[in-house]
């Protein structure tokens, strides 16, 4: 039968295993009872400190490294390390006390596209206005321009979740972009997004967030559209190196002009992500498998579509403050309406494939700002011939946040 010395050191060393494990809540409560029948083990206190800090409770952590600097039978040595201990104590609540982040950023950059015609993209008009999206479409110059403001606030409200210590933070977002084209001014596209919405988080393990958001688009010389949508997720880390996510959107399309009343409709989307980070988190790949769904209002379904939408992308330190990254995405369009003048309802396969780096710099004129350039190749193939085309766009710009 053990002796009561050698069962508090069993239960000291079960404390420190949870707390190796991230099992706080049950660390805590070994190491209280520890001290309920040994309140002068100072290294059991330390420990409780150490949990009540990585929970963020930093009152507490304090309170227990304060009583061992209280005891004059401290060696120096302890009283030093504790004196450091609480300056990070003292450090971090002073950041985590602050109530509101603003982070403003700017895009700024060119672009080429091979294609114009096709719109801003099949998702957003399907074919921009009146005109067809045809092999060999008008090329041209842009320049884009890309300023938001992200803000978070943080009400220092915490939750228990399991082990763990969680919080609630409100997010919101405002962002802009605009991209001018040099001869085809039909196509510019103007995009004012706002987002907002409460998050939970539970450090190293989770986050799960609600966004409401709403997108006003323009084209050429007016408005082309208003789009409004919740956005729910929910992520969890998985030890070291693994995310997993799932996701839904439910988006309401609202158009306009007349010509575009037969896109009004619901548009839903739900899918699971899966990322792995290899070599010390160089190396980062990431896929996701969703399906889509779009009902629209008009009787015809001529716009009504849905289908499966995959993709496969990596990240890599590819030198000092520099990335490398590639993606590849596709996506099934089944519509369920027929389209004028053609026998069958449009079929369409859509690739897109995306290379791409940036680069940090970290001194000079340009210090703190980065370098991105990239190439996205869009193969779009139909079954009704005036829809299929392929598009080229290349982009190079700079960007900071501040």
């Amino acid at each position: 039968m053990p002796t009561v010395a050698e069962d508090m050191q069993n239960q000291f060393t079960s404390a420190l295993q949870a707390i190796e494990e991230d099992r706080l809540r049950t660390a805590r409560e070994l190491l209280d009872t520890i001290l309920s029948g040994n309140p002068s083990m100072h290294r059991a206190r330390l420990e409780l400190a150490r949990v009540h800090y990585l929970s963020t409770d930093y009152a507490s952590a304090r309170e227990q490294a304060q009583r061992v600097l209280d005891d004059p039978n401290t060696p120096p040595s302890v009283r030093t390390t504790v004196l450091a201990f609480m300056a990070q104590i003292d450090a971090d609540e002073q950041q985590f006390s602050i109530r509101h982040t603003w982070t403003p950023s700017i895009y700024l950059g060119l672009m080429y596209d091979t294609n114009v015609d096709v719109g801003p993209s099949q998702d957003l008009i399907q074919i921009g206005g009146t005109r067809f999206a045809v092999v060999g479409g008008e090329e041209d110059l842009a320049f884009v321009i890309n300023p938001g403001l992200e803000h978070t606030y943080n009400p220092n409200k915490r939750f228990q979740a399991g082990e763990q210590t969680g919080f609630f933070l409100w997010q919101s977002s405002v962002d802009t972009y605009y991209r001018g084209y040099s001869d085809e001014h039909d196509f510019n596209l103007g995009l004012l997004t706002l987002r907002t919405g409460p998050a939970w988080m539970v450090p190293r393990h989770w986050l799960a967030a609600i966004g409401l958001q709403a997108d006003q688009i323009w084209q050429g010389d007016g408005r082309l559209a208003l789009f409004t949508s919740l956005n729910p997720s929910i992520n969890w880390q998985i030890g070291d190196t693994t995310e997993f996510g799932i996701e839904g959107v439910l988006t309401r399309r609202d158009y306009n002009k007349d010509e575009d009343s037969q896109r009004e409709g619901w548009y839903k989307w739900a899918g699971a992500t899966l990322g792995q980070y290899f070599f010390d988190q160089k190396l980062a790949v990431k896929g996701g498998a969703g399906y889509f769904w779009f009902d629209t209002d008009d009787d015809s379904d001529r716009f009504a579509n849905d289908g499966p939408d995959l993709y496969l992308g990596a990240v890599a330190q590819a030198w000092q403050n520099g990335s490398a990254f590639a993606r590849v995405g596709y996506r099934d369009y089944d519509y369920k309406g027929l389209e004028p003048g053609f026998p069958n309802p449009r079929d369409e396969d859509e690739w897109r494939y995306t290379l791409g780096f940036q680069h940090y710099f970290i001194s000079g004129a340009l210090d703190k700002w980065a370098l991105t350039g990239d190439w996205t190749y869009t193969d779009n193939s139909s079954n009704v011939p005036i829809y299929e085309y392929d598009r080229h766009q290349i982009s190079l710009g700079l960007s900071r946040d501040f």
